[in-house]
C-alpha cells in the first residue's frame, strides 16, 4: 500500500482503489458470517486475489521508493506497533472485549504491516529475481508441511505472499502494454479457475485462503492444503493478470480510494467491528447496503486523516520557515 512519488500513478491509484473496496467487503463479510445469505463464494473470489495483487502492489513501489531499506523498515513498523496498540485498547475499553497485546500476535489485519516489513528486508538480499520467484513459491509450498510455521509473526502469509511481492519488485510499468494483449487469454484461464473454484468451495474453508498456518492445521483435508495453495498461486496471478489488463491508466473515481488506501486499510477494521451490532446481513440486499455503509464510513474517515494530515504539514512546513 505504500506509495511514495510526487506524480501520482493514476494507473495504481485505480488499482489500488478498487483493491481496498475488495478487501473491506471481503473482510466485512467473513466476520459478519450471514447465515441467511450464501456469500461463501464470493468471499473465496475475493481473497482469492486482492491481497496478492495489494502485495504485487506494495513491491513495486517498494522497489521504485527513494527511501532506504532501514528508512522503510522504521516507518513500517511503527505503524505496525501503533495499529496494534490501538486497536488492542479500542476493543478491549470500547468494545468490551479481551485482547493482549503481543508484539508477533498480529490483530485483525495488521499482519500485512509485519509481513510488509519482512518483505522490506528481505528484498535486499533479492538479486535474481526470477530465480527469487520460483524459489519462494517452491518454499511456501514445502514450508507448509512445517508444524512450526503458523500464525505467530505472520510467518505462514509473509512466505505465501512473498513471491507477489518480488513479482511486483519485477514490474516494470511497460508490461502494462503487453499483459493487456493477452486480455483474452487471462480472461478464459481466471474464468476456468473461478468455475473450479464454484465446484469446490463446499471443501474450502475460508480461512485456507487467508493462508495463515500450516497445512496440519486443515488436517483432516489431508493433502488438499496444498493442492490449494497451489491453487491459490496460480489463481491469483491469473486473475491478477487479468485485473492489471482492464484497469484504465487515465484518472478514476477509484484513483481518490487508492491514495487513502493506507488509512482505509488500517481503519476498516475497527469501523466493521464496531458497526457489526447495527448492521443486517439477513438478505442479499441487506448484505450489499451493509458493505456499502463500512466502506463508505471507512472513506469519510479516511478524508478526514488525510485532511489533518495534510494542514499538519503545511503549518509545520510554516513553522520552519
Amino acid at each position: 500500500m505504500e506509495i511514495s512519488i510526487n506524480k501520482r500513478d493514476y494507473f495504481f491509484d485505480t488499482l489500488k482503489g478498487f483493491l481496498i473496496i475488495a478487501v473491506i467487503i471481503g473482510n466485512t463479510l467473513e466476520l459478519a458470517s450471514p447465515t441467511n445469505v450464501n456469500v461463501h463464494y464470493f468471499i473465496l473470489f475475493l481473497y482469492m486475489f486482492h491481497m496478492p495483487v495489494f502485495t504485487f502492489v506494495s513491491g513495486y513501489f517498494s522497489k521504485r521508493s527513494k527511501r532506504t531499506t532501514i528508512q522503510k523498515v522504521k516507518h513500517i513498523f511503527t505503524i505496525y506497533v501503533l495499529a496494534q496498540i490501538l486497536y488492542v485498547a479500542y476493543y478491549n475499553y470500547i468494545l468490551h472485549g479481551e485482547l493482549d497485546f503481543t508484539l508477533l500476535a498480529t490483530q485483525w489485519t495488521f499482519w500485512y504491516l509485519l509481513s510488509l516489513t519482512a518483505w522490506y528486508i528481505i528484498s535486499d538480499y533479492i538479486k535474481n529475481e526470477k530465480l527469487w520467484l520460483i524459489g519462494s513459491i517452491i518454499f511456501s509450498l514445502v514450508i507448509g508441511f512445517d508444524t512450526s510455521v503458523g500464525s505467530n509473526g505472520s510467518f505462514s502469509r509473509t512466505f505465501f505472499f512473498l513471491p507477489f511481492f518480488i513479482a511486483g519488485m519485477m514490474f516494470k510499468r511497460e508490461y502494462i502494454e503487453t499483459i493487456k494483449k493477452y486480455r483474452n487469454y487471462l480472461l478464459t484461464g481466471s474464468i476456468i479457475i473461478l468455475i473450479i473454484l464454484y465446484f469446490l468451495q463446499n471443501y474450502i474453508p475460508v480461512d485456507l485462503l487467508f493462508e495463515y498456518t500450516n497445512y496440519e492445521h486443515f488436517i483432516d483435508l489431508g493433502l488438499f492444503p496444498l493442492f490449494c495453495r497451489a491453487f491459490h498461486y496460480i489463481g491469483a496471478f491469473l486473475l491478477g493478470g487479468f485485473l492489471i489488463s482492464i484497469i484504465p491508466q487515465k484518472r478514476t473515481p477509484l484513483s481518490s480510494l487508492g491514495k487513502m488506501s493506507l488509512y482505509m486499510y488500517l481503519f476498516h477494521g475497527t469501523v466493521a467491528n464496531t458497526m457489526l451490532p447495527y448492521l443486517n446481513f439477513n438478505t442479499l440486499f441487506s448484505c450489499i447496503l451493509s458493505c456499502v455503509t463500512v466502506v463508505l464510513i471507512c472513506i469519510i474517515i479516511s478524508i478526514g486523516i488525510q485532511h489533518l494530515s495534510k494542514t499538519i504539514k503545511e503549518k509545520n512546513k510554516e513553522l520552519s520557515k
